[in-house]
């Protein structure tokens, strides 16, 4: 029996952003982006919520500006390679009527950016969505914890192993050329690419003395059922 499923569909935050579905180029479905606000953003308030935010690879700035209109943050700084990617930020923050003193985007290399960051200038990082497009995992959290960062927020992709605990790393060779793929300062075609277990996820986060958390699954759309496959995961990281 087929019924009328725009009728079941809950309303969620970014029903007042249509703007990331319309322009949007990666994943952009209102659902799954209310779903992942669900998933890492709604629970995360306590880690947002009167806080300096840095958000890596931050991409069109959906979750920046969730985090600072449901999440509560006082700031948040984006950093995003691709220019392309910040100038849509900049003109949907415009748009929704965003103090630009909320917010900054800093375009350049993860790396480099972090690099040259001051101690003591963010108090919660999110990283949603990069992990798996770079196998320099581990000094993604070696500098924020450098930074000081106090909580982290992570969505990532992971690899599903027959034996949870079992802490793995694969790597990929993966194309450059789109946005969602992961960016190449030395223009290649394709670059190395390394994709976690949950454990090792975990472990990253222990290393440097976060205490992980799982949130909970909401209800899982059928364009983000590889959440319910174990094939893609949300943590925090608490201090």
């Amino acid at each position: 029996m087929t019924g009328d499923t725009s009728r079941k569909r809950i309303m969620g935050f970014f029903d007042a952003y249509p703007v990331f579905e319309a322009e949007g180029t990666v994943a952009a479905t209102l659902t799954r982006l209310n779903f992942r606000h669900d998933l890492f953003i709604a629970p995360a308030r306590d880690m947002l919520a009167g806080k300096r935010v840095l958000d890596i690879a931050s991409h069109d700035g959906r979750f920046a500006l969730a985090a600072l209109e449901s999440g509560g943050a006082a700031h948040v700084t984006g950093i995003e390679a691709r220019g392309e990617a910040i100038a849509r930020a900049r003109t949907v923050f415009d748009r929704c009527g965003i103090a630009p003193e909320r917010h900054d985007f800093v375009q350049g290399d993860v790396f480099d950016a972090l690099a040259g960051m001051t101690p003591g200038a963010f108090d919660t990082a999110m990283v949603l969505g990069f992990l798996y497009h770079t196998p320099r995992q581990y000094e993604i959290f070696a500098q924020l914890d450098r930074l000081g960062v106090r909580d982290v927020i992570v969505d990532s992709m992971v690899l599903r192993t027959k034996k949870p605990r079992r802490a793995l790393v694969e790597m990929r060779w993966e194309p450059t050329g789109r946005e969602g793929q992961i960016f190449d300062p030395r223009g290649r075609a394709r670059a190395l690419s390394a994709v976690p277990s949950r454990a090792a996820l975990a472990m990253w986060l222990e290393e440097f003395g976060w205490q992980v958390s799982w949130p909970s699954l909401p209800p899982v759309p059928e364009d983000a059922k590889v959440y319910d496959r174990g094939g893609r995961v949300a943590v925090f990281g608490r201090r």
